[in-house]
């Protein structure tokens, strides 16, 4: 023990006497503040007592930044017509207030002014957040309303920003994210596009297998605020509740399971918007193909029994596998056996479960159950009306899916039954999104909708590059 604390000083008297700041701060804080502090405590006071040095230097080196960009437009590189010289602006840092000077000038090609180094810089035109800020705001925004994520950022990074500049900002990189996704909708749209998202996606193992699954959710909107009374009124029934469309898209090989039988998938893609089935469409495409859709050799859609969902596959994804949801399948058949023979009663169960075998173990389990089900309803009296109103349906049902309800064979090759990838997708989803007493706008959730999507997707640093590029920055004083 004696060793351990000796060399521990040794280290400290080392330090400090290598550096002149350091010493000077350790001696001003153990003078003043240093009494029966816990670690919590520490930290909180030498944040506070190196932010304005922390400052200077951001201040400095971002001045510095500025002076050496090159007055040239940063979109077709002409040089521009200098407006002003050292234009002063003030932007909000994670340790404080940063003042600097730039110079802006016209662009004649492009016809618009231009700040060179506000954009060397990271920085946009409306934001008076540094670009950390703009992630904090953004991210803190994802995980709860920014009125609750106030006092967490206040907490957490020391800063004093209020609950509408929190969402404000949020929603404005919202905005930013849903550009990115716009272009790359475009360039799945047209040849050369699609070819450059394909060559993005990762290298796939032969014979592989892409699994996309489909569902949608409701989303609360205060539409028409203030105006419901008079436009029911006027007859006008005002909905509240709309869809959103998900999907998730992942690689076979990807796919595991836990010790306890349970699936989970290591890496997948997410799509989730408000705008409309044709724009999730869209969207689904260029996620495929920025996973490896054009060099999967099998693609399977999965989803529920909702007929948009096989639309959309037969209209986009036409040579693809179609399943429907076995769990989807069962419930339909527990409903069936609960009209015949009572809810939760023992003939009901023990008339069930043969059914439910035949799907998951035999080759042409859908047709066993369709032949068998129309022979029970030919045996049903005209006057059990309502039983046979709900067996026609069932029937009709299952005939309308038997070509996706090939169960034995998924089993065989490792492939999923079940739609549970996309149930937990847009449980994840719901979240943030269906708070209690939450209400949204079109505008709004689709901004947050495409920035929560960014993030689960990984192309965060889209957005907000600066972590990614100090991997190649400052690391350390030279020896």
């Amino acid at each position: 023990m004696i060793v351990k604390i000796s060399a521990t000083s040794s280290q400290k008297a080392s330090l400090v006497e290598e550096n002149e700041i350091v010493r000077q701060l350790y001696q001003q804080m153990t003078a003043s503040d240093f009494h029966d502090l816990s670690m919590g405590e520490i930290e909180n006071l030498v944040d506070r007592h190196t932010r304005e040095i922390r400052r200077q230097l951001v201040e400095m080196l971002t001045q510095d930044m500025a002076d050496e960009t090159i007055l040239g437009c940063p979109d077709c590189g002409h040089m521009l017509k200098v407006t002003a010289h050292r234009r002063e602006r003030t932007v909000n840092a994670t340790v404080g207030p940063i003042r600097f000077e730039r110079s802006y000038g016209r662009c004649e090609r492009c016809q618009k002014q231009v700040y060179p180094a506000d954009v060397a810089l990271g920085l946009h035109a409306r934001a008076k957040g540094s670009p950390r800020v703009q992630e904090i705001c953004a991210l803190t925004a994802l995980r709860a309303p920014a009125a609750q994520a106030q006092d967490d950022v206040r907490r957490m990074c020391g800063l004093d920003i209020g609950a509408s500049t929190l969402h404000r900002e949020a929603k404005r990189q919202g905005e930013r994210a849903i550009q990115l996704r716009a272009q790359a909708v475009a360039m799945a749209e047209h040849p050369d596009g699609a070819d450059r998202l394909a060559a993005q996606a990762p290298k796939l193992p032969p014979h592989s297998t892409m699994v996309i699954e489909i569902d949608a959710w409701n989303i609360r909107e205060r539409d028409y605020w203030g105006q419901t009374k008079k436009r029911r009124d006027a007859g006008e029934e005002v909905g509240r509740w709309h869809w959103v469309y998900t999907g998730t898209v992942f690689r076979l090989d990807h796919r595991g399971t836990s010790e306890n039988g349970r699936h989970f998938v290591i890496d997948r893609g997410y799509v989730a918007t408000r705008a409309g089935l044709d724009a999730f469409r869209k969207q689904l495409h260029a996620e495929a193909l920025q996973r490896g859709l054009r060099q999967a050799e099998t693609v399977l859609i999965l989803g529920d029994g909702a007929v948009w969902i096989w639309n959309l596959a037969a209209n986009q994804f036409g040579k693809a596998q179609q399943r429907v949801d076995l769990y989807h399948v069962k419930q339909h058949l527990w409903t069936l056996a609960a009209e015949l023979h009572g809810k939760n009663t023992e003939e009901a169960e023990e008339w069930v479960r043969p059914y439910l075998r035949w799907l998951e173990r035999r080759k042409n389990g859908a047709l066993d159950v369709i032949t068998d089900l129309e022979q029970l309803l030919e045996t049903l009296a005209d006057t059990e009306e309502k039983k046979r109103e709900a067996l026609s349906k069932e029937i009709g049902y299952m005939q309308t899916h038997k070509e996706r309800m090939d169960y034995k064979s998924a089993k065989a090759l490792g492939q999923p039954c079940g739609s549970g990838a996309i149930e937990s997708t847009c449980s994840q989803y719901q979240r943030r999104f269906k708070l209690t007493g939450q209400f949204w706008s079109l505008e709004g959730d689709e901004a947050f909708l495409a920035l929560a999507t960014l993030h689960r997707n990984e192309r965060w640093h889209l957005l907000f590059p600066h972590d990614k590029s100090t991997e190649t920055g400052y690391a350390g004083p030279s020896p």
